[in-house]
């Protein structure tokens, strides 16, 4: 056990935040990590052989509940099974990502004002007060929706062009949304998965639940990873520690190699390895650029 405890002590990685680095070190430690998880990944893994042929055949399209019904599943287990930390680091995931896609569109003529809409869009208002909000605004597959927004809405030379307005620029700040909604969960969780499980349960149950075209478009919703890391090298092209730990975040046998996955090969547990503690990343990174005209 003593020897167990000095190697999950050790695997602290320097190119990821304190933050996640803490989080991951405490989840390994957990018991469905180490009992629940397993059975989980194989359940899915041997679940979607069957399940996708036959979604192609008969579940192409979408019937019109499975959008809700994949958000009241969720939110059931956010509410009464997730734990607080892993509830936590999904919110502000949620946040993060329509803020760095903000902050990349707001030098280029895509930038736009808000739009007020709850939960959806880059350019929406990101609260998390509710159960009943993630629900009707349908934030599950809104959320991956904004991996193909951005790629829509990027423009290149543009960027590129600005490239020093962006390096004395910062993201918005994440404290500036509520998580209101973690108040709910410590009520009534009973705190039973963590953060690697919790992710593990929305990829199965959007695999699950939704038509053929929805699932696939979900599995591919982190590519746009692969445009942030590329605005990351050049914002941070003259910070010679910076690139070296973007070095860690290269592209890989994942989506963001092959641009293109498919339901059999799509690993859920890149989602919070690579994709969330990614963002996570790329905003401590960005929030530490000076503005301009402060030290």
């Amino acid at each position: 056990m003593v020897q167990l405890e000095n190697r999950l002590a050790m695997q602290k990685f320097p190119y990821v935040t304190d933050y996640v680095n803490e989080l991951f070190y405490k989840e390994k430690k957990r018991w469905d990590y180490r009992f629940i998880r397993p059975i989980l990944n194989n359940a899915h893994y041997l679940i979607r052989v069957v399940l996708i042929p036959l979604k192609f055949l008969f579940h192409r399209r979408a019937w019109g509940f499975e959008r809700r019904l994949i958000d009241r599943l969720i939110a059931f287990g956010i509410k009464y099974l997730a734990s607080r930390e892993a509830l936590e680091l999904l919110i502000r995931h949620v946040q993060i990502e329509p803020i760095l896609y903000r902050y990349l569109l707001s030098g280029t003529p895509e930038r736009r004002a808000g739009t007020g809409e709850l939960l959806k869009g880059i350019d929406g208002d990101f609260h998390v007060r509710s159960i009943e909000d993630i629900v009707r605004h349908g934030l599950t597959i809104c959320h991956d929706d904004l991996s193909y927004e951005i790629f829509e809405r990027f423009d290149k030379e543009a960027f590129l062009a600005n490239l020093a307005f962006y390096r004395t620029s910062r993201p918005e700040d994440i404290d500036q949304y509520s998580r209101e909604v973690l108040e709910l969960n410590r009520r009534h969780s009973l705190q039973l998965f963590g953060v690697t499980n919790v992710v593990i349960v929305i990829v199965f149950t959007i695999t699950w639940v939704a038509d053929y075209h929805t699932a696939i478009r979900a599995l591919n919703s982190f590519d746009s990873d692969s445009l942030l890391l590329w605005c990351l090298k050049h914002i941070c092209a003259e910070d010679r520690q910076a690139m070296i730990d973007l070095d860690f975040y290269l592209q890989s046998e994942s989506n963001r190699g092959h641009y293109n996955s498919d339901a059999f090969r799509s690993d859920p547990n890149e989602y919070l390895y690579h994709h969330i503690a990614f963002d996570e990343f790329a905003y401590e990174l960005l929030r530490r650029i000076p503005q301009a005209g402060q030290p």
